[in-house]
């Protein structure tokens, strides 16, 4: 039964009609993107459209309108397609033009053939990204996305008609079961039968999906390499953080400049998916295409819309924000929370606050500006202490990730994504996150002996994330340095083995630790629970300003205080004090710095520093600040 001429269901047939009006004006590509983000403008049509996140790859058809939320994992070569293809009718001799515009297979009818010489047939190149589902997201993130799906599009694309009849199976008919609902799956259009080519075929000189026998004579499609498409459930879906439950898609850009998208941004694409079974079989071995998944296990998304993921939160959207004295109210609980889960120590608990709204807002020459590098030591595992703080820091924060510094983690792993030149793309590290994701490293779980030189690179590279903010990838004969802002909250025992640039004894009442974390249970309503991740993204977005008397009082100050003790208070000093002293007058809803904020900076270092920071390490250290012997911990 053919499906009703819909945008949302039969996108292409709305970029045929403004094809067809090409002659009619100037510029019909943009004139379609237009379209599309005219259409997609409301925040209801965009949720009503069918999410791969949710949804499973066979309940939606080839050729409708999707969204898929993720984030760019790889950069692909660009492709090379036919924008606009001659087709002659054998029986008519007649010929037409048709629009190959975000199509992986050219569309010809049975008495139809594509001329591939024509001088009609316009070449164009688009861009390739893989994006996969966004590492490390918190769990409420992705259920309050899918609440808001609004529709369900079965794989015809609509919701399925429970007036038809199911084909039962054997057993069900043996014992007499009935069904009213039928799945679309069971619908066939046969009224226009049509062949289908690839675009990127076509340039190599056409190739056609083969068919191969299988071992009960049925036929079996076969990807580029002989394997049976039942066997794609191997595929590696390249996420940086396993996830069972985590998605992949081949994003195709068109009309994106140069350096707009970016490696490990988020994006929240709207795009025609195409899962034709014959975008598997590419027989070239030199086309990356070959190498990737098949459609069935990663779909290809035709990008019409794409929006830029500032900030992962969906309950924060403009025009809406807490005011001053929800601000003040919700600091307060946070900070209740945060001391009840480091047990009883508040002065740890209120910097972990500053960490947690922390970001990197510049960069000036070397240094990074707005990072908070926190180290907690004195903390141990007993009672599951790490486990069950980490898993308050998730329900909080829209991205996380827990990394537990074992040395075997640290020696089977990867952590450094590394480009693989055979297969022509970028395999995934442990550390390729998104911008602010919160990664939570429990060193508490090292043990003594020697790392292999995998377990050391690994280790250095954490260290280097935390100092430069910065990661370099691995591109075999060089490395790649893409920065990142990723804070990092160290849990440990002792002093870290790990740059901070905050380090701080917290002094806990361990008999506490059961009652505390029932107080915690007890208070964290869902209310409570979105005021807070609304108010820790507000805080962390938020514009700041240092306005010119605060910095000159700023300055006075701090020139004083190297008068009296000069190697107590360091121009590295002035710069963590300045940081901290942004934090503090954010988490109070403030836009600027005033008097106040800063005397509140001066008396918490002071706090710190006089009983809470190690002593300070003597064996050399690598640059990074990571020590030259650590065979044993």
């Amino acid at each position: 039964m053919p499906v009703a001429d819909d945008w949302k269901t039969c996108p292409h047939n709305l970029v045929n009609k403004i094809y067809n009006t090409r002659h009619e004006q100037e510029n019909w590509e943009s004139n379609i993107s237009s379209t599309f983000k005219d259409l997609l403008s409301c925040e209801n049509t965009w949720n009503s459209l069918p999410s791969l996140n949710h949804l499973p790859n066979h309940e939606v058809t080839d050729g409708q309108l999707v969204r898929f939320r993720g984030m760019v994992q790889d950069m692909l070569d660009p492709e090379i397609y036919l924008a606009e293809y001659e087709i002659r009718n054998l029986a008519s001799g007649t010929s037409s033009i048709q629009c190959g515009r975000y199509r992986d297979i050219l569309q010809n009818g049975m008495r139809e053939e594509i001329l591939q010489e024509s001088h009609h047939n316009k070449m164009k190149d688009r861009g390739i990204v893989y994006c996969v589902s966004i590492p490390g997201e918190s769990a409420w993130v992705s259920q309050l996305h899918a609440a808001r799906c609004t529709e369900k599009a079965g794989p015809s694309g609509t919701v399925r008609n429970p007036l038809k009849r199911i084909l039962e199976p054997a057993s069900a008919a043996t014992n007499g079961l009935t069904s009213l609902t039928a799945p679309e799956s069971m619908e066939m259009d046969t009224d226009s039968p049509t062949n289908t080519t690839s675009s990127s075929a076509i340039l190599n000189g056409g190739v056609d999906g083969k068919r191969s026998k299988g071992e009960d004579g049925g036929a079996v499609m076969k990807n580029n390499v002989g394997v049976p498409a039942s066997d794609n459930n191997r595929h590696d879906l390249n996420l940086p953080i396993p996830n069972a439950t985590g998605k992949a898609v081949i994003v195709k850009l068109y009309d994106i400049e140069d350096g707009s998208i970016k490696l490990n941004q988020i994006l929240d694409i709207v795009g025609i998916v195409s899962l034709d079974p014959s975008l598997a079989n590419i027989d070239d071995p030199d086309d990356q295409a070959g190498t990737l998944p098949p459609p069935s296990l990663v779909p290809r998304v035709h990008a019409v819309h794409i929006k830029k993921v500032e900030q992962n939160n969906p309950l924060v959207v403009p025009g809406t924000h807490l005011t001053q004295e929800e601000m003040t109210r919700t600091r307060e609980q946070i900070i209740y929370i945060l001391t009840q889960a480091l047990l009883g120590d508040s002065l740890a608990a209120e910097y972990l606050l500053y960490h947690l709204i922390s970001k990197v807002y510049g960069r000036r020459d070397i240094q990074v500006l707005g990072k908070m590098g926190l180290n907690l030591f004195n903390l141990n595992n007993n009672n599951n202490w790490i486990k069950r703080l980490y898993t308050i820091l998730g329900l909080l924060v829209p991205g996380s990730h827990y990394l537990p510094l074992s040395r075997q983690h640290l020696e089977t792993n990867n952590f450094v994504p590394a480009k693989d030149f055979e297969a022509n793309r970028l395999v995934s590290g442990l550390l390729q996150l998104p911008a602010s994701t919160n990664l939570v490293v429990d060193e508490t779980m090292m043990s003594d002996g020697q790392l292999n030189p995998r377990g050391l690179s690994n280790l250095t590279a954490v260290g280097n994330l935390i100092r430069w903010q910065k990661l370099d990838y691995d591109f075999k004969y060089h490395s790649l340095e893409y920065e990142t802002d990723v804070s990092v909250l160290v849990l440990s025992e002792g002093r870290s083995l790990l740059p901070a640039d905050f380090q701080i004894k917290v002094i806990p009442e361990e008999s506490l630790l059961e009652s505390n974390y029932r107080n915690v249970n007890a208070i964290l309503s869902e209310d409570l629970l979105n005021r807070i991740r609304v108010y820790l993204t507000q805080c962390r977005e938020a514009d700041y300003d240092l306005p010119e008397a605060v910095q000159t009082a700023v300055t006075d100050d701090f020139v004083q205080l190297r008068q009296e003790d000069p190697n107590q208070f360091t121009p590295e000093d002035l710069h963590s004090h300045l940081i901290l002293a942004r934090l503090v007058a954010l988490s109070h809803g403030k836009p600027s710095l005033e008097a106040e904020d800063w005397s509140k900076v001066k008396e918490l270092e002071a706090n710190r520093k006089a009983n809470r920071t190690p002593q300070p390490r003597g064996q050399p250290s690598l640059p990074n600040g990571l020590p030259l012997s650590i065979s044993a911990i």
